[in-house]
């Protein structure tokens, strides 16, 4: 078999890809036909239609001229353009979200189009989370992720391994998952099927469908509560109306009555910017997340706690990185992403700021590479001594137990196998550059050198260098039905003959047993009897149950024929040569020494019949050996003296204990999903520090005569479900215990999606972060809030070894050029759902800190809005009230239009530049279903808020136009009330705008002041001073200004006399915040001591032991 060639794989992947685009369509969280965008733009059309109809019957029947009416008409085709304006920018903005995720589709493909064919040297390690296979590629053998497999191409698969995809050899046909036979040696089969399609499948059928955020259900509420406000008024001014109709004898014209009408509702009609407003505050916020994203990549830097910060305290907030964020940077960032799809990280569709602030719970679907190094590290040494064995525990590449000297002489032997290879590769890699891997199936700690045990034991550089190593082997074999391998080296000493050599040998422990009939406790060369073997092979089974893996270790003096009829055996040869040693070592029960038991005899003598023979080996090794050499090789591996074990862990990578602490800290439970077992789960989720006692696990399998499974008498001692399928019964009819455990065993992809989707149903909004290069994650990170593929090992972007291109590429999924390789190209595709993409060598705790900008832009937008939402009411009832009055508005409709276009929104962004909060990563986050369930509390909030602004806005209008039109305050209402409105005079008319006017800048400086307060939703002013927000205090100024000027400009060109303005008016106007300010910090005051009590039951809510919840 051939196989195929790149640019026949390519044409292929392309074709795939162009027929699942367009299916990749999502729904968007705002869109033209949403109820909130629907109301708002018919009350603003109907105000609009109002105010022309009344500003035109205006200026065709008053004498003189009512100068108001062409106010009113540009008032209301300001509106009518806003509407149409508004609707456009959110069909706009739905139609880029509904193809955010397909224009990501496309642009891996034109990155998969112009890929050149390079490929990656360097082979990734042995891992569950790194899906890969060889495959035969333009005549020679390559390491390629699964999802650039395509039907036709030639797979290298080994025996025991899964199939990626549906494949055949000969006769033989294989599905997808299904385990291949043979003894371990890898054979050529023909894939029948292109895995690509069904992972785009599975991205278009789970993919979250748009959810309504936390913050969307807020302003939601917030949106409501304006409404039933409004409709409140709205009757309202139906009685104004009445009222004004009646008082004037019924002269009042119906323009007369539409204009107050329209004045009252200009103030719910300005309603038309806000969903455009609350998208320029979504890109905004995703830019400067984005940005931020970005930019702790790039920096090198360690991430450190403040100054003030003591490293002891459990509630300090979690460390950050010193990185300045240029609002240049932002906005350049926030220009792209308005004006364009943001394929690269799906900010619309993902609402990506919005999600990372309102998070709940992180999920790793993955271990090695994530949360956990790729490679494993050792963790115990054992080795036989007189009377038994002896364990010893390894930190690094020193032996931490005392006294441990005195197993030396066992454990020198263990640590010249150990450090056989280490002149091989770069000391910092620690990873073998063997082939074995290449030829066959081998352990995951295979992968990982433990040279450094070599150095713990003292063997020196030069004990080392008087070994060289002349053949390397790689040997298969079935142990209890099981396919094994190991690797052995045949080493020569310096200065001794070259007929007098040494063979090192190690591997799966099963495997090296049954080549070994001797061991050395460090005294001694012993019989391997029955109570030893089963010593070691308990020892060997513990450490899987505490999710260790073992490597075996032997030894065996060897001597040359004379003159041996193969080749010599010069050493230059790094690849390795290929021994099957079929099912077993021994054939015949004759051929065995005879110190072994019976026991141990039946296990080593099977028929040689027992198992499927190998296949054809592929061509990775050299060429067949000599039939005497290979026979040799057989019986120089056949009995061995048995060394030692090591076992290997996979460490938690650095920070991410810390990291999973201070989640707890604030408020986002952190879930690992393990697809091993229950004990093996729990081992590693206690080096993460998790909770490991009981009732802290569930497992996900729905067998339940599973292996594993739940310990009766030891690991629990409550009613836990089994299986995903009774979840939801038991959350329904039982307890919460699923929605509080962090830890899940037993899981498959399926599983795994299911239970995010059931922690998304109960008001969880769940990240889920997990292995870039692991295709079975394609289900789980589709169905997350947000998904964050990770970088499982480093560098895998590099078509050279790192110091070779000198950081010429920085491994990102997005990177393009010559050397884009086929590890990103298969990431981008296994991360197609995934809007953040983490490199391996950054911390998690760059998750972190954006987690921390965006709750702090989430509560400053929201704050925002408030500001919003009040100021829209304020001006409603600033009209209302001066109507009901039986005067003409205090504020005409372009006024209206003026603060809440241009002064409100100016004011609401300074907040989004609000510093940040010390204590936000330590406040409990609200699930998703819990809104502002306290409403009334708010209500009365929004009233205190807007009572004082619309009370002295009002006596400072009628101030002013008692003293400028010469009546007496007591009598405005029954002489406007009376008057004909179509037919004031010019001064009339110049003392109602002034009047008007002064009402408009006094409402303005009461904005500037509540938005100080508004800074954050309980800090004082004192503890937050406004004038630690530099934007703040420019755009009041400039919003002051602006009003100003815009005050000029209307009284520029008549004849009032603004001298006359009483100076009780001004006092009104500008002494108003003394009572303004201690009525916020009250209202302030009061909400603090209720939000303390709230967050104190989230927080012991969140940190109550399992157990309590349920039953024994």
């Amino acid at each position: 078999m051939e196989g195929l060639t790149t640019a026949e794989a390519k044409k292929r992947l392309l074709a795939v890809l162009e027929k699942e685009q367009g299916r990749m369509a999502v729904p968007a969280h705002l869109g033209p036909d949403s109820w909130i965008v629907r109301a708002t733009m018919g009350v603003t059309l109907i105000t609009a239609a109002a105010l022309v109809a009344e500003g035109a019957s205006t200026l065709a029947q008053s004498e003189p001229v009512q100068t108001r009416g062409i106010g009113s008409v540009v008032a209301g085709g300001a509106l009518a353009a806003m509407a149409i304006a508004s609707w456009l920018v959110v069909w706009r903005e739905a139609r880029l979200e509904h193809r955010e995720l397909d224009e990501r589709l496309r642009a891996v493909g034109r990155e998969l189009e112009g890929w050149g064919g390079s490929y990656a040297q360097e082979q990734p390690p042995q891992m569950p989370t790194v899906t890969t296979c060889a495959v035969r590629r333009d005549g020679a053998w390559r390491d390629v992720p699964t999802l650039l497999l395509v039907e036709g191409d030639v797979l290298g698969l080994a025996g025991g391994e899964a199939t990626p995809c549906a494949v055949q050899q000969d006769s033989t046909q294989l599905e997808k998952g299904e385990c291949v036979a043979g003894s371990g040696g890898r054979a050529a089969w023909e894939a029948r099927s292109t895995p690509l399609e069904q992972h785009l499948r599975q991205t278009a059928q789970h993919h979250r469908r748009a959810g309504r955020s936390v913050l969307q259900g807020q302003m939601a509420a917030l949106s409501r509560a304006a409404a039933a406000c409004a409709g409140a008024v709205a009757g309202a001014v139906v009685v104004a109306g009445a009222v004004a109709w009646a008082a004037t004898g019924r002269k009042a014209g119906v323009e007369a009555v539409l204009g107050r009408a329209a004045a009252v509702w200009a103030g719910v009609a300005v309603g038309a910017l806000w969903p455009v407003l609350w998208l320029a505050a979504r890109v905004l916020s995703s830019a400067a997340v984005v940005v931020l994203f970005d930019a702790l990549q790039r920096s090198k830097t360690d991430y450190e706690d403040l100054a003030e910060i003591d490293e002891f305290d459990v509630d300090a907030p979690p460390p950050t990185k010193d990185v300045r964020v240029g609002l240049r940077a932002v906005a350049r960032a926030a220009r792209e992403l308005w004006t364009r799809c943001d394929h690269r990280n799906l900010a619309r569709s993902s609402n990506l700021a919005e999600t990372l602030g309102a998070l709940t719970a992180i999920c790793s679907i993955d271990k090695e590479g994530t949360i956990a190094e790729p490679f494993c590290a050792p963790e115990q040494i054992v080795v036989p001594a007189s009377g038994g064995c002896a364990v010893l525990d390894v930190e690094g590449s020193t032996i931490v137990d005392a006294g441990w000297t005195r197993f030396l002489p066992a454990l020198r032997p263990l640590g010249l196998a150990c450090a056989r290879g280490a002149a091989r590769h770069p000391v910092a890699a620690h990873r073998r550059r063997a082939n074995l891997r290449r030829l066959g199936r081998t352990l995951a700690a295979q992968d990982s050198c433990p040279c450094r045990l070599g150095r713990a034991v003292g063997m020196a550089p030069s004990d080392i260098a008087e070994f060289r190593v002349v053949r390397e082997i790689a040997a298969f074999a079935r142990t209890d039905s099981q396919p094994a391998s190991f690797s052995a080296s045949v080493v020569c000493a310096s200065g001794v003959e070259p007929s007098s050599l040494h063979v090192l040998s190690d591997g799966c422990v099963d495997a090296i047993l049954g080549t070994c009939i001797d061991y050395f406790d460090g005294s001694a060369v012993r019989a391997l009897d029955d109570r030893t073997l089963e010593s070691f092979r308990a020892l060997h089974e513990n450490a899987l149950q505490q999710d260790l893996q073992c490597l075996a270790f032997a030894y065996r003096p060897l001597a040359l024929p004379a003159a041996p009829p193969w080749p010599a055996w010069d050493g230059r040869s790094t690849r390795p040569v290929v021994v099957d040693l079929g099912p077993y070592t021994y054939a015949d029960d004759t051929s065995l020494p005879k110190h072994l038991s019976q026991i141990a005899r039946e296990e080593r003598v099977r028929s040689g019949t027992a198992a499927a023979a190998t296949s054809t080996l592929l061509d990775c090794a050299p060429a067949a050996l000599d039939r005497g050499e290979e026979a040799f090789l057989r019986d120089a591996l056949s009995a061995q003296i048995f060394l030692g074990l090591v076992t290997f862990t996979y460490e938690p990578k650095t920070d991410v204990c810390d990291f999973i602490e201070d989640l707890d800290l604030a408020g986002i439970r952190f879930v690992h999903f393990s697809p091993a077992n229950g004990r093996q789960s729990k081992s590693f989720a206690e080096r993460l520090g998790l909770e490991t006692d009981w009732n802290t696990c569930i497992l996900l399998s729905a067998d339940p005569a599973a292996p594993g499974g739940y310990v009766e008498d030891h690991d629990i001692k409550a009613r836990l479900p089994r299986g995903i399928a009774s979840i939801r019964a038991h959350l329904a009819d039982v307890d919460d215990v699923p929605l509080q455990v962090s830890l899940f065993a037993e899981c498959t992809p399926d599983a795994t999606r299911e239970m995010i989707s059931i922690l998304q149903d109960y008001g969880d909004v769940v990240c889920c972060i997990g292995s870039a290069l692991n295709d079975a994650n394609t289900m789980p990170f589709a169905a997350a809030d947000l998904a964050v593929g990770i970088e499982p090992i480093p560098h895998f972007n590099r078509v050279a070894p790192a110091d070779a291109l000198d950081g010429a590429n920085d491994g990102s999924i997005s990177t393009a050029g010559a050397l884009v390789t086929q590890y990103a190209l298969g990431a981008a595709l296994a991360c197609i759902p995934c809007p953040l993409f983490l490199q391996h060598d950054t911390s998690l705790y760059a998750l972190m800190q954006v987690i921390r900008e965006a709750r702090r832009l989430m509560a400053a937008i929201l704050q925002a809005a408030l500001l919003l939402v009040h100021a829209s009411l304020a001006l409603m009832l600033i009209n209302l009230i001066t109507t009901m009055c039986l005067l003409p508005p205090a504020l005409p409709a372009y006024m209206v239009l003026w603060i809440a276009w241009i002064v409100v929104p100016l004011q609401a962004m300074s907040l989004l530049f609000a510093p940040h909060d010390d204590a936000i990563m330590s406040t409990m986050p609200s699930k998703n279903h819990m809104r502002f369930v306290y409403f009334p509390r708010f209500a009365v909030y929004a009233a205190v808020r807007t009572a004082p602004p619309i009370a002295l806005t009002v006596l400072v209008y009628a101030t002013c136009l008692s003293r400028l039109v010469s009546l007496p305050l007591g009598s405005l209402s029954s002489s406007f009330g009376r008057s004909d409105w179509l037919h004031q005079n010019p001064s009339q008319q110049w003392a109602l705008l002034a009047a008007q006017t002064s009402a408009m800048v006094a409402f303005v400086f009461h904005c500037v002041c509540i938005s100080a307060t508004l800074m954050h939703r309980t800090r004082s002013l004192v503890d937050l001073a406004p004038v630690r927000n530099m934007a703040w205090i420019m755009l009041s100024l400039l919003s002051l200004g602006l009003s100003i000027a815009f005050a000029v400009l209307l009284l520029a060109f008549g004849d009032a006399d603004i001298s006359r303005i009483p100076w009780y008016s001004y006092v009104l106007a500008f002494a108003g915040p003394v009572v303004l300010l201690p009525l916020q910090e009250l209202c302030k005051l009061h909400d603090k001591r209720r939000w303390t009590r709230l967050q104190k039951l989230a927080k012991l809510e969140f940190k109550t032991k399992l157990g309590l919840h349920s039953p024994l």
